[in-house]
């Protein structure tokens, strides 16, 4: 279809607009070419018609995820969770939240403390000992979603004993002396300069597909994993579609899964396309975990005016619970929102 006017006819076919290619930028599947067509298509359907975008294409985020559906290969749609990670984006994760870290305890400590802060072993444990756990519940989210269920969980007990022994270690060294006192800029420029790295970074290809040289009961065990991680269904749900794929593979007579199915990224997606099940239990999952964050604020807050921690401690922690409250309770309106009418199912 060919541009016929780079305006939408309305302004609520603008802001309708804007939305899709929010949405479709959003989404690492999607190309910016087919990103703008779509947009383009859409428009010039509305020009057409003289109907508005709403009432042609119904709501903007469906409708991206349609797009997403129709236009982008199954494969790679398969090869990133529903966030677009992939154990590939380890090392953007990695300077991600180190250079976010570093720049909000920087921007933190110049407000508290001025140009410079002293630097204490204590301190240096417990912050290397903190972010290095807190890339490891990352990195285990990431292999989680990828149908690696049990490496997830490796990371995430790893990143307990971290946080548990560099808050030991800390404790044991409270009495040291600072080692230095250092200009809070210079690690200010370089965390900026760690998230600048992040967010330019180019990730690396999808793998070739190497589901082949997995045994039968492991190609079931990465499905049942990607179900499980990546889809959040319940283990009942999951333990049915295993069952009725083994079955289905044993009755075709085929030597491999992969032969019958393809790979388990692809057929766990191809079962679960159009459902809107793992957009929701993903919020639920996510609403709970913003609820223990706010909870987790909370204490520390209380705690904090109890010990008389000073004015910029107790405005920090209330910014933070502030934060984490609303996260949560904007998707917890998203998750109730978008459950299914009981009179249609």
């Amino acid at each position: 279809m060919t541009s016929t006017s780079t305006r939408w006819p309305t302004d609520d076919d603008q802001a309708w607009g804007d939305r899709l290619l929010l949405r479709l930028g959003l989404d690492s599947t999607v190309p910016a070419g087919v990103a703008d067509e779509a947009v383009a298509d859409a428009r010039d359907a509305c020009h057409e018609s003289g109907r508005p975008a709403a009432e042609l294409f119904g709501d903007a985020d469906a409708y991206a995820r349609e797009v997403a559906r129709e236009r982008v290969p199954v494969d790679e749609r398969a090869s990133v969770d529903l966030d677009g990670g992939t154990p590939r984006s380890r090392m953007t994760h990695l300077l991600l939240t180190v250079g976010l870290a570093g720049t909000f305890l920087c921007l933190t400590l110049l407000v508290t403390s001025g140009w410079t802060a002293g630097v204490s072993p204590a301190h240096v444990v417990l912050f290397a000992g903190v972010l290095l756990s807190w890339v490891a519940v990352l990195w285990g989210l990431l292999d989680r979603r990828a149908g690696l269920v049990r490496s997830g969980w490796a990371w995430w007990a790893g990143a307990a004993v971290g946080i548990a022994g560099s808050a030991a270690a800390a404790v044991s060294l409270k009495d040291h002396e600072r080692l230095f006192e250092m200009p809070l800029l210079v690690p200010l420029a370089a965390s900026v300069a760690l998230v600048v790295a992040a967010v330019n970074r180019t990730p690396p290809p999808p793998p070739a597909d190497a589901s082949s040289a997995l045994t039968a009961d492991a190609w079931f065990d990465r499905l049942a994993g990607l179900l499980r991680g990546r889809y959040y269904l319940p283990r009942a749900a999951v333990r049915q579609h295993v069952a009725d794929a083994r079955a289905h593979w044993q009755d075709s007579g085929a030597s491999h899964p992969r032969d019958e199915f393809g790979a388990p990224e692809v057929y766990a997606l191809e079962l679960l396309d159009g459902s809107p099940e793992p957009r929701r239990n993903r919020q639920l999952a996510s609403a709970w975990g913003y609820t223990a964050f706010a909870g987790f604020w909370t204490y520390n807050l209380v705690m904090a005016v109890v010990d008389g921690d000073g004015t910029w401690g107790v405005v920090w922690r209330t910014a933070a619970l502030l934060l984490t409250a609303g996260l949560a309770a904007q998707t917890w309106r998203q998750h109730l929102a978008d459950r299914p009418d009981p009179d249609h199912g």
